[in-house]
């Protein structure tokens, strides 16, 4: 860009107030500052390409309160539309939409925005805005839906972090279960325990999700053996001991008081008898120990696809584990692998070859396996640490 200060025109010359030179108006007897192009063409061009970089055209009327001023428009979309103002990012697939130009914002840029699903490490995703370009896309955080993040749009790969509160996390990758138990697998961001059929947080709130599934179906025969937190629900395994008969039934995280009861397509449970089957999950699909109570060993383990919208259990296929396999609810599912913790004896079982492998032998702590925003925790009171298993 021309400095006026090095063109051979008449001009201001005082360069201590004014360093790139200053225009001077003509008077009866010195000349001024001449209308010519290597003082104003590059104030022109650099206007009109400002306007084209913020996607306006220029309207061919003079700017104006009436008019409206294009260039202050220009500006206002490089500074407030784009970076001060909360973004929303859609996911379809899994290929995440910001619904900005990417390839029109500098390397590293940073963008405040809210999600609008849940994250999922196991997924690999991209992102992709309304220009051509499409980057991988990573949370090294993670985060839930509708959490508030702050998004890296590096090109060599974009970040994604979380700025939303997570009830009891602290900077060094804990938690707080000052309430109890936490149940043993949860997606979202807010901490939930499990009591006696009941569901707890921290806000404090209690909801008795057996005494409504009591009331719904009219049997007060009812007893919730397990809660479990995913895909914005809160999913129950009901025993009937008049029937002898398990049943499963979910709640929207956002409704606790109505249950709606899952139907089981593909196998026929048993009735009558009750080899007393645990279930786990590892945020998709839905495991149960013992063939789904259809048989008395507990390492033959059912899957099932988990369906929230049609409030269906799908048999997908039976998992022999390790024979020595030993059924605990201080369980989680992590990598593929079902991980137990007995007796200080850290075990991982594969769910794909039923493999069983000791991680070790922790005589010195004794306490409980959870799984929480896709991360797995141990807590033996209440301070709960990231375990890498």
């Amino acid at each position: 860009m021309k400095i006026l200060k090095n063109l051979p025109v008449p001009q201001d010359t005082d360069l201590s107030k004014w360093p790139f030179g200053q225009l001077k108006n003509e008077t009866e007897t010195e000349p001024g500052t001449p209308v010519v192009r290597e003082i104003y063409g590059d104030l022109l061009v650099n206007m009109y390409k400002l306007l084209q970089d913020a996607g306006i055209t220029p309207n061919g009327q003079e700017d104006s309160e009436e008019n409206g001023y294009q260039i202050l428009q220009a500006f206002k979309k490089f500074a407030n539309e784009l970076n001060d103002i909360e973004q929303v990012a859609g996911l379809s697939g899994t290929e995440w939409d910001l619904g900005l130009n990417l390839d029109k914002l500098p390397n590293k840029y940073v963008v405040f925005a809210r999600m609008a699903e849940a994250y999922d490490k196991n997924q690999v995703y991209t992102i992709k805005g309304t220009g051509e370009n499409q980057y991988s896309f990573t949370s090294p955080t993670g985060f839930g839906a509708s959490d508030e993040v702050l998004i890296v749009l590096d090109q060599a790969g974009v970040r994604c972090y979380s700025f939303s509160t997570v009830s009891g996390v602290v900077s060094a990758g804990g938690v707080f279960p000052t309430f109890g138990n936490p149940v043993a697998y949860n997606d979202t961001d807010t901490l939930y325990y499990e009591s006696d059929g009941s569901i707890l947080t921290d806000f404090p709130s209690i909801t008795i999700l057996q005494q409504n599934i009591r009331v719904a179906t009219g049997l007060s025969t009812f007893y919730v053996n397990e809660i479990l937190v995913l895909k914005t629900k809160a999913f129950c395994v009901a025993f009937d001991t008049a029937a002898v008969k398990y049943r499963f039934f979910q709640f929207a995280l956002t409704d606790l008081d109505t249950p709606q009861e899952l139907t089981v397509s593909g196998l026929v449970m048993t009735e009558g008898i009750d080899n007393e089957p645990y279930i786990f999950t590892d945020g998709d699909y839905i495991y149960m120990t013992n063939s789904s109570n259809r048989s008395t060993d507990d390492f033959e383990m059912d899957k099932f696809a988990y369906d929230t919208a049609a409030g269906t259990l799908t048999f997908s296929q039976t998992i022999s584990l390790d024979t020595g396999y030993f059924k605990t609810t201080n369980t989680v599912i992590s990598d593929g692998n079902l991980v137990t913790f007995v007796d200080g004896n850290l075990v991982r079982n594969s769910l794909s070859n039923g493999t069983a492998t000791s991680l070790g032998q922790f005589n010195t702590l004794i306490g409980i396996i959870f799984s929480f925003t896709n991360q797995v925790y141990y807590t033996n009171g209440e301070v709960a640490k990231k375990w890498n298993v």
